[in-house]
């Protein structure tokens, strides 16, 4: 039986010891040269003896135990995206062109004073139109009047009208796609019982004739640029009015426009607000907004916001789609 016992231990030497290393445990290689064992005195560089014979089950176990605990985990390779992808921009489409229902487009502006000193082209209303519409030819039409009421306004709808040398057919007639309807806010009546009452109903009277005649025209109501209590009027002609005088003027126009947004809101019409746009934090008109020669009319600046007020109106409601 002693010689089984040597012929075992050489065997099971064979297999177990290559697993270890003077370092600890690494990975077995099929190639990897055996290192010479003396049986009778195994090297002290090894962490583990050799078995004897009745523990051989037992240790080789406890061995294979100790590789497979002892070998690492393998780290996964992080995956590394390449520079070009990291920063290519997602392309953007490019936007479609916004187009109208048709290819020439009419707007009329109706109102006083504060409409006719837009000027033909209504502050540069087709330009910012353009700008939405590229495709689209634009008419602008103003019908703009200085010195009168809202009276007036509702007749010029249906009977043409000769204004400084010029005769102007009724709007009615030229078919505009959009009616800009002004407050008339600075020609108020020049009475005070019913005023504003009177003033909401023929604002009434303007939307219902329009619709009743070109039921496809679009309507816009606009409030223009607040007036300023300090400086109303000055250097206008014919003008001189009190501090008073100056505060209880701006006071009726504040009315009339307040009274305009009020309809446009509880009658549901697209509102091109410049109104409250122009006003400071203490509720008086913005010098820059209105001309420094009769501190009435617009600015460039006043009559910038006002036109571009209204072409967001009707941009930003697809009246023209």
């Amino acid at each position: 039986m002693r010689w089984f016992a040597v012929i075992l231990f050489g065997i099971i030497s064979l297999i177990v010891l290559p697993v270890y290393a003077d370092s600890g445990v690494i990975s077995p290689l099929a190639d990897s040269p055996l290192i010479p064992i003396v049986a009778s005195q195994p090297s002290a560089a090894y962490s583990i003896t050799a078995p004897n014979v009745l523990g051989v089950q037992t240790s080789l176990g406890d061995a294979v135990t100790q590789f497979f605990n002892s070998t690492p985990t393998p780290t996964p390779t992080p995956q590394i995206q390449s520079d070009s992808a990291a920063i290519s921009p997602t392309p953007t489409p490019t936007p479609i062109p916004r187009t109208t229902r048709k290819a020439q487009m009419t707007v009329t502006l109706l109102g006083d004073s504060m409409i006719d000193t837009l000027g033909p082209d209504g502050g540069g209303l087709a330009a910012r139109l353009n700008k939405v519409y590229p495709k689209t030819t634009f008419t602008i039409i103003n019908h703009g009047v200085g010195g009168e009421n809202i009276d007036t306004g509702l007749k010029h709808l249906t009977n043409g009208y000769a204004y400084i040398g010029t005769i102007r057919p009724s709007v009615i007639s030229q078919s505009p796609d959009i009616i800009v309807v002004e407050s008339f806010g600075y020609n108020p009546y020049p009475y005070d019982t019913g005023a504003i009452e009177t003033h909401w109903l023929q604002l009434a009277n303007i939307m219902n004739t329009i619709k009743q005649n070109l039921p496809q025209t679009k309507i816009v109501i606009a409030a223009t640029i607040a007036p300023n209590w300090d400086v109303f009027g000055d250097g206008a002609p014919f003008i001189n009015m009190s501090a008073d005088g100056k505060r209880q003027k701006v006071a009726t126009i504040d009315s009339y426009i307040e009274s305009t947004i009020g309809f446009a809101k509880s009658e549901h019409y697209p509102l091109a607000d410049a109104y409250h746009q122009s006003k400071g934090s203490d509720g008086n008109g913005m010098i820059q907004y209105i001309n420094p020669g009769d501190h009435i009319h617009y600015s460039d600046a006043g009559r910038t916001l006002f036109s571009q007020t209204v072409a967001s109106t009707i941009t930003n409601q697809k009246l023209l789609e």
